[in-house]
């Protein structure tokens, strides 16, 4: 249940993909919104742009009222700098955190700007899938209609053409990358430009701060990125076996 706290000042941190981006809303204005595609990681960067952020509106960190971060899914790697950067901040100062699908952050300016059509996002996922989800704006915001997932593109495609009915609208770098949706002839479909479809800070911002007046902040130890499948860094089944001997110690 909302404690009714107003949460004026909101910083956003988004590090899904390799494009990051951050946010800083006052109430309902927009105050500074930076977007950057990194070359390596987040972690070079990340602290530095935000205290840019900062200083630049002339803000000190405990001025902030919320910290927001995009839960993903989305690189491992980007997830994990962001989520621990995120809470960093937000103990150093003792002021609430929140966690918001990357997903639903990547539909949000579609979603508000096309009420009645049904916002599709496609964020590619490697091992031939993407990162797949349905969201619809409605009077209460914003709404999931298809459940953040890793999938196949075609059956993506297949779902929704079986499922959802009227406008949709695609957002997101899968469609450029994966011929099922670069060529889907779906006669109510709209595709966003990749190059203006990434994960949104300004999103993570505006869902986060509704989420938390709506239901409260999120406990700082127990949140996660949500990953949905293993990274792509398996480790073996089998442990390693024994390491061989020096060469001094082998049999002559």
């Amino acid at each position: 249940m909302s404690d009714h706290t107003d949460y004026k000042r909101v910083l956003a941190i988004e590090t899904a993909t390799p494009v990051q981006a951050l946010a800083l809303l006052d109430g309902e204005n927009l105050r500074e919104h930076r977007v950057q595609h990194v070359r390596y990681n987040h972690g070079s960067s990340l602290l530095q742009n935000v205290d840019q952020l900062l200083s630049a509106r002339k803000i000190e960190l405990p001025d902030i009222d919320l910290f927001a971060v995009g839960l993903g899914p989305g690189s491992f790697t980007g997830l994990r700098v962001g989520l621990a950067t995120a809470k960093a901040l937000a103990r150093s100062v003792n002021k609430p955190i929140i966690g918001i699908s990357s997903l639903a952050a990547l539909a949000y300016a579609a979603a508000r700007i096309n009420p009645g059509a049904t916002v599709l996002t496609a964020i590619d996922a490697r091992r031939r899938e993407i990162f797949g989800a349905a969201y619809r704006w409605t009077p209460e915001g914003l709404v999931s209609i298809i459940d953040d997932c890793a999938v196949d593109p075609a059956e993506f495609r297949e779902r929704v053409e079986a499922e959802l009915e009227g406008p949709i609208v695609l957002v997101g770098d899968g469609q450029s990358k994966y011929p099922a949706l670069r060529q889907w002839k779906h006669p109510n479909l709209t595709i966003v430009p990749p190059d203006l479809a990434t994960p949104s800070a300004i999103g993570v911002a505006r869902l986060s701060r509704r989420a938390a007046q709506a239901d409260g902040p999120a406990d700082l130890i127990a949140l996660e990125p949500n990953y949905i499948r293993p990274s792509d860094a398996v480790l073996p089944d089998k442990p390693p076996g024994p390491m061989p001997p020096a060469p001094d110690q082998r049999d002559n």
